[in-house]
């Protein structure tokens, strides 16, 4: 975000970018190809240090993605540092210069107030029986491995107290209201900064343990690769998604100012919050088993298997798709997160549409589910269609939740504006009215 996150859109010519007729959409605040490079150098850093080859690397690293999430992170870091030009600055970021003198005080309640909060996380953590199965290992292994790094926490708050451009941010509020200073403490800020930290707890162990399951199947491939059998299409798959999931955890890991990559809002509403959790576990494992299980024992490659040539079509329509979806992550390079505002995406796979991750997912899903193939006949292929089109419909409102949400900023209303012009799909929206983007009244 360009503003405060408290902007709001005063009128129809007062925005920048704001005319439909614009050669460019507003400038993203992650370079694309910057992305890319540190995709590829992550890419590099998991087939060059497949653990097959070199076991020893788990005495280091106990949790073995942490290397490419590391090669991303520095790629990106080090270049926005060095080309400051190649994103967009927030009105949060860290200024370079000192703005006044140190004030260890402050230091020591923004510190209190991080100890307790992840003290909060911890218990949290410790009460429910989810997160004490053996499905959270890796992410143990995760907290493990960047332990460390812990060390320099207090040397960032100390830097930081300097830099930033309002010193009385959200970890000094919440530290305030720990401490008993209730009227020094800003409950805007406060709310803030835990459901910042709710949105990171939530998600953070569920993308690291995904990643470590994709990276562990791309090793199987390699393997399979020297010994001659492997699949084209399942490389692929398995790679789009270690892609997706690698940003993901790079995203939710490195939310602070120092890289420009903090949370500036976070979704305001109870239903955009319910809306969102409902699609990851442990909920979908309950809403899909028993309310949206749209799927059965055909999919599309035992369905097309007596036609070879159709098969490899379809097949790589697939692959486009998945991909798709894992640009749309990489896109966002180190700003990914759900159900919060980092700074308005426009390059990439959303040069072209306002929500094409969520498209290329949910367009996926029928090609490699075929809902309407059954074994069990033609009510049941109905039925599944039914159920994969209500889940179809609840991305639909998740879309929508999101828009309403960056729609507080400026720049994301100039952005989707501009879409309703020259998006992908402006023709389609001409014919479904609900489908193209108005501006929130002023």
């Amino acid at each position: 975000m360009l503003g405060s996150d408290k902007t709001r859109p005063q009128g129809r010519d007062s925005l920048p970018g704001r005319s439909t007729r614009a050669s460019a959409p507003p400038r993203s605040a992650t370079s694309f190809t910057l992305a890319m490079i540190a995709f590829a150098a992550a890419v590099g850093s998991i087939w060059a240090l497949d653990p097959a080859h070199r076991p020893g690397l788990t005495r280091f690293f106990t949790y073995l993605p942490m290397i490419p999430c590391l090669a991303v992170l520095l790629v990106m870091a080090l270049a926005e540092w060095v080309f400051p030009r190649l994103g967009t600055r927030s009105a949060g970021a860290l200024t370079q210069l000192p703005l006044r003198p140190l004030d260890l005080q402050r230091v020591a309640v923004r510190l209190c107030g991080l100890l307790v909060t992840l003290a909060l996380i911890a218990f949290i953590y410790w009460l429910f029986p989810e997160y004490r199965g053996p499905f959270y290992a890796p992410y143990w292994e995760f907290l493990r491995t960047i332990a460390p790094a812990g060390v320099l926490v207090p040397l960032y708050f100390l830097w930081a107290d300097t830099r930033l451009q309002d010193p009385d941010d959200e970890y000094l509020s919440f530290g305030y209201l720990v401490l008993g200073k209730w009227h020094r403490s800003r409950w805007p800020q406060v709310r803030h900064h835990l459901l910042s930290w709710a949105v990171k707890g939530f998600f953070l162990p569920l993308m690291s343990v995904y990643l470590n399951e994709e990276m562990q199947a791309l090793f199987t491939i390699s393997a399979g690769i020297s010994q001659g059998h492997w699949s084209s299409y399942d490389l692929f798959y398995h790679l789009s998604y270690c892609a997706d999931l690698l940003f993901c955890v790079v995203g939710y890991a490195t939310s602070m100012r120092i890289l420009d990559s903090q949370i500036r809002s976070v979704e305001p509403t109870i239903f955009g919050w319910l809306i969102a959790l409902v699609c990851y576990q442990p909920f979908y494992s309950v809403i899909g088993k028993y309310y949206l299980q749209y799927d059965d024992s055909i999919y599309w490659d035992n369905w097309l298997q007596p036609w070879p040539g159709v098969r490899a079509v379809w097949g790589f329509l697939i692959i486009v798709l998945v991909c798709t979806y894992a640009l749309c992550t990489v896109s966002f390079g180190l700003r990914f997160s759900n159900l919060t505002h980092r700074g308005i995406i426009t390059a990439g796979p959303y040069r072209f549409s306002k929500h094409p991750a969520y498209l290329a997912k949910n367009l996926s899903w029928w090609l490699i589910s075929v809902p309407f193939i059954s074994d069990q006949g033609f009510a049941a292929g109905l039925r599944n269609c039914c159920l994969l089109a209500l889940l179809n419909l609840v991305y639909y409102a998740r879309a929508r939740t999101e828009e309403r949400h960056l729609s507080r900023d400026p720049v994301y209303v100039a952005y989707a504006l501009w879409m309703n012009e020259h998006g992908w799909l402006r023709g389609l929206a001409r014919w479904l009215p609900f489908m193209r983007y108005r501006a929130p009244a002023t």
